[in-house]
């Protein structure tokens, strides 16, 4: 009975509004038919001139199985254990379960901005350091022709097979992605520059561990 209630508790993860961006209660992944729920999402910006500026609005889709996985090593422990010791992340980065994240641009980006940022966020992380030069090329090739206009999504979806990567220019989530990099190293690399130390977003990160910690 105790898991039966436990498990319609896990379906319970609402939508968000985020800067006037609608992140739905869930989505189903790239090229699958798998269903995630919203973990979290929250906003990215900085402080520029003494005024926060807002780029991006990011919100973090995992599997509801997620619960189970992470509930036996993190439950019971705060939001601010989870987060100030980033215990959450490092578990979400290594749980065997699919993982989608989407990136709405508040202000215009081009595709190479994005991927060179992320590139060197994985440097200054220094968490994966020995990753395929291959794949970081074919990363840059895939954003090299891209635009992002106010309003328009990026998609990272993450799996034990690697990373998918899709591009809208409107609130529908693509069936299929545009390009795959099958080496999950380096989709864990890109995960690791949104949720673990220093990733991009801390409210996207501090939205993550409020809802899930919920479960446990």
């Amino acid at each position: 009975m105790a898991l039966a209630a436990q498990q319609k508790r896990q379906l319970e993860f609402h939508g968000l509004d985020i800067e006037g961006i609608s992140f739905e209660s869930s989505a189903v992944s790239l090229g699958s038919s798998k269903k995630l729920v919203l973990g979290g999402a929250g906003n990215r910006g900085l402080e520029i001139n003494g005024k926060f500026v807002k780029f991006t609005a990011i919100g973090i889709y995992v599997e509801d199985g997620i619960v189970r996985y992470l509930s036996p090593k993190l439950g019971g422990k705060s939001v601010e254990e989870l987060c100030d010791k980033e215990l959450l992340f490092e578990e979400v980065l290594s749980a065997p379960v699919e993982k989608l994240v989407r990136v709405v641009f508040l202000l215009p980006l081009t595709g190479p901005q994005y991927s060179e940022k992320v590139l060197e966020r994985i440097g200054v992380q220094g968490l994966y350091s020995n990753l395929n030069d291959e794949h970081k090329k074919q990363f840059l090739e895939i954003f090299k022709a891209e635009n992002f206009p106010p309003r328009s999504s990026l998609y990272l979806s993450f799996s034990d097979k690697g990373l998918k990567v899709a591009f809208s220019k409107g609130d529908d989530i693509p069936e299929e992605p545009v390009a795959a990099i099958e080496d999950k190293l380096f989709a864990d690399a890109v995960l690791a520059t949104i949720i673990w130390r220093d990733g991009v977003s801390p409210a996207a990160k501090v939205s993550l561990a409020e809802r899930l910690s919920k479960y446990m």
